[in-house]
């Protein structure tokens, strides 16, 4: 059996929340309105409340919005338990609870008619009540149920009105405003309303499971990028959804010189807080240049500017960021934070591909293409130059050095690559 994704999960229980905020409202409702009838008889004049029928009829009439309320409290405790259990309700249940809902002023109106011969019934506050049922039903989430209805309102009132006119008859006390045919219109207005009250409901849940979707792909960015990037880097990521892209950018590797060595000769406790006092600073560098980081290794790093999130300076953030880098190395090692370190950096740049790679069970987005090898072989001739930051000759048409010295070394053949690169030395 596949499993149901978060997304639906999360959608289901959303719609189960709707259900249950629906059922509270109606129960706050209906018992307002319970209020108010109590009030309204108590006070109104006894001619009024006769004509409607006396106590007996307003007895009636409460017990019916009493059993309304007492349904609604019944379906809120059913609604509570679904919800502890992380079930979702079906169509069925929406349909049979907007029939019983639906039902409640017809029947009052059809009981009226009956027993007091009342066709201006049809005129009362009543009515107004399947307006109320028809605007709630856009919190079932399904623009079928609000269409049902409205349909079923306007069946419901047109039956009322047949009935009113046909077997009961106006009567000089009790005859209705207007011509029978403009109650039939308020049919038609009925379903219009039931296709309004599709629309909104449909529209709020694109946008609940657009949320859902959004914060579902937030959520797994987040887990792919962790803690490599800047919260600003990771906003844009977020917004890109991730995509692949084939960006011009550059890639940095940096290496820590004699790191086997020292490895060999230090505890494993000794070797991680190096690393850690080490790399800690180094990427807070690279993220402030707005920089991704994409591997760390046991003795560097390899990291991207310009890629994934687009940047028209990609060149000048690596080069600026690589100086950082420098200094900061020279001032911890120079403050004992760290032993004595050296290090090699190589900066290229050039088109690349940025995007996921693995397969479901294990991803990581990455970058890819000859630009990638290139730095890597730029980083590595620093130890034959005897260098600590190189850089190839794209990346030093796209800078401005300023005070900072850079000199060219010449063409040097990569292996793996067909056509020699300009290769500059950049000395602090």
């Amino acid at each position: 059996m596949v499993k149901r994704s978060e997304n639906i999960l999360n959608m289901d229980q959303e719609e189960l929340k709707s259900e249950y905020l629906r059922s509270f409202l109606l129960a706050v409702l209906f018992s307002a309105i319970l209020t108010i009838a109590i009030i309204n008889y108590l006070v109104a004049e006894r001619r009024l409340a006769d004509f409607y029928g006396g106590f007996s009829t307003f007895l009636t009439i409460i017990s019916f919005i009493v059993m309304f309320i007492v349904y609604q409290l019944v379906n809120i405790q059913y609604l509570k338990k679904r919800l502890h259990r992380g079930h979702r309700v079906s169509l069925q249940y929406k349909l049979i609870h907007t029939i019983i809902e639906i039902s409640v002023p017809s029947t009052i109106m059809f009981y009226m008619m009956d027993q007091l011969k009342m066709v201006s019934i049809i005129d009362s506050p009543i009515m107004l009540t399947y307006f109320l049922f028809i605007i709630l039903s856009i919190l079932h989430l399904d623009f079928r149920v609000n269409i049902f209805a409205g349909i079923l309102a306007a069946l419901q009132f047109a039956a009322v009105t047949y009935y009113a006119f046909e077997y009961v008859g106006p009567t000089p006390a009790y005859q209705a405003l207007v011509p029978e045919n403009s109650y039939y219109i308020r049919s038609f207005i009925l379903i219009l309303s039931g296709g309004a009250a599709a629309f909104v409901s449909a529209e709020l849940k694109h946008r609940i499971k657009s949320s859902f979707e959004f914060q579902e792909a937030k959520n797994s960015l987040e887990l792919l990028f962790g803690q490599h990037v800047s919260k600003e880097v990771s906003k844009a990521l977020i917004e890109e959804k991730g995509a692949t892209r084939r960006r011009e950018a550059t890639v940095m590797f940096l290496d820590i010189r004699n790191f086997t060595s020292f490895a060999d000769s230090h505890s494993a406790d000794e070797v991680i807080d190096y690393q850690n006092k080490f790399l800690g600073p180094i990427i807070d560098i690279i993220n402030l240049h707005q920089g991704v980081v994409f591997q760390i290794l046991g003795d560097g790093l390899m990291a991207c500017f310009g890629s994934p999130v687009e940047n028209a300076l990609h060149a000048d953030m690596a080069f600026q960021a690589s100086l950082s880098i420098l200094q900061q190395v020279e001032k911890a090692s120079q403050q004992e934070l760290i032993p004595p370190t050296k290090i090699g950096i190589g900066l290229h740049s050039g088109l690349m591909v940025a995007g996921n790679i693995g397969n479901e069970q294990r991803k990581q987005f990455s970058i890819s293409g000859t630009p990638v090898i290139v730095a890597s072989r730029i980083e590595q001739l620093n130890k034959k130059y005897g260098t600590q930051f190189l850089i190839s000759g794209e990346v030093y048409e796209k800078i401005i050095p300023g005070k900072i010295n850079v000199s060219h070394l010449g063409q040097e053949p990569l292996r793996g690559i067909e056509k020699p690169v300009e290769v500059y030395r950049v000395s602090i």
